[in-house]
């Protein structure tokens, strides 16, 4: 009897890995367009750099690619974003281990740079109406009252590109940031308090590889996000989310947190409990808040669409079963004029489209690989309406 269920757990484990196996091998081998459903999803133009590249890529519904920015430097873009002029602004992110000081580069349609700005910039940008860019940066401190020892630690700064004179051996147009407005994020770490519940100082377990010198730091928040409200209409009935405020993602504390542009304190937060590794905070048109929750410790993730009023979840999507769709980290959900979703799921580079009732009705998997032919990730990608696009398109051709 024993022998009987000994090989019927060993024929289980089998079918269970086999059937996994096939699925992931199934899964690599994807690319492009696999899902298309014109019927139901947002027509438009879906904007992606894959980060172990230095590019931008803009392709159409079918997956064919409409343009290509490019410039070769040596050092990966880890996010981009197209503007109506049809340049584009990507992010080098600044790297303690690598060495990386952090640059902010704009493109012309034809990949030429139109500047180049060395400022320590990170994982996101907002521009701002005026021109100015809201520019999420790092900076390393000692603040034993959040945690003790070396903090990597995050700061916003509203910089203004100014030029400076052009040297005759450079191919690029050297900029330096004016910085116009600034914000520190251990100054405020402790405002959270009066919203979510944590801990000051932080309880951390010590890294394996502290004993090191330099020590390496401790990435106390992870500041994923750097978005300045638009007008909505939750800002009607609480000025907490006033246009102009900002709006941020702190990653290692599982929190989302509004800023306000007047006093620099934090007016509003909310997230542990509930929030796990998030990324991508972004107010929706009807002042609710759509974010991207990993579920790094969960081991799956969702996207949540959170009354910020009431600071209750009034929408989620989630895979069936849940685990078929997780990111351990990074990603981005955007919604769609229909009411659609796009979703970036980095781990496996792979975009899909999904309905407010949770269908799929667009996937795409990047086609570009690594030298060791595994397929490279998303971060964070963009859906661009046909008259955005065409726009541009037709001030090319002039």
């Amino acid at each position: 009897m024993k022998k009987k269920i000994v090989f019927l757990g060993f024929f289980i484990g089998l079918i269970i890995f086999s059937t996994s196996y096939l699925w992931s091998k199934e899964l690599k081998e994807k690319a492009g367009v696999t899902v298309y459903k014109p019927d139901k999803y947002y027509d438009g133009y879906t904007f992606y750099n894959s980060r172990q590249r230095e590019e931008a890529t803009l392709i159409d519904m079918k997956g064919y690619i409409v343009h290509r920015w490019h410039h070769k430097q040596g050092f990966n873009w880890h996010y981009a974003e197209l503007l109506p002029d049809g340049n584009i602004i990507a992010v080098i992110k600044e790297n303690y281990s690598r060495h990386i000081g952090g640059i902010l580069l704009r493109l012309d349609w034809d990949s030429n740079v139109v500047w180049k700005m060395h400022i320590a910039c990170h994982h996101d940008f907002d521009v701002l109406e005026n021109g100015n860019i809201m520019a999420l940066c790092r900076e390393y401190i000692n603040n034993d009252a959040i945690y003790p020892g070396i903090l990597k630690s995050d700061c916003i700064f509203e910089v203004k590109p100014i030029r400076k004179p052009q040297h005759f051996m450079l191919e690029y147009i050297p900029y330096v940031p004016q910085i116009l407005w600034e914000w520190h994020s251990d100054q405020h770490a402790l405002e959270l308090k009066e919203f979510v519940d944590i801990e000051f100082p932080l309880k951390r377990k010590p890294r394996k590889n502290q004993k090191r010198y330099p020590p390496r730091p401790t990435d106390w928040a992870h500041i994923n996000t750097v978005e300045v409200l638009p007008d909505n209409p939750s800002a009607k009935k609480d000025p907490r989310f006033k246009k102009g405020n900002i709006l941020i993602s702190l990653l290692c504390v599982n929190t989302i947190a509004v800023i306000d542009r007047e006093t620099g304190k934090i007016v509003w937060a909310w997230g542990p409990g509930e929030l796990d590794c998030q990324h991508i905070p972004t107010m929706l048109n009807n002042g609710n808040i759509l974010i991207y929750d990993n579920g790094s410790n969960r081991k799956y993730s969702r996207v949540l669409e959170l009354d910020p009023l009431k600071e209750k979840i009034v929408w989620e999507y989630k895979a069936d079963p849940p685990e078929s769709f997780f990111s351990v980290n990074q990603g981005s959900s955007q919604r769609l004029p229909n009411g659609n979703t796009l979703i970036s799921e980095t781990r496996n580079g792979r975009l899909f489209e999904v309905t407010l009732d949770g269908e799929i009705v667009w996937e795409y998997f990047n086609p570009d690989l690594t030298p060791d032919r595994e397929r490279m990730d998303f971060y964070r990608t963009l859906r661009y309406s046909p008259q955005f696009v065409e726009r541009i398109l037709k001030s090319i051709e002039k």
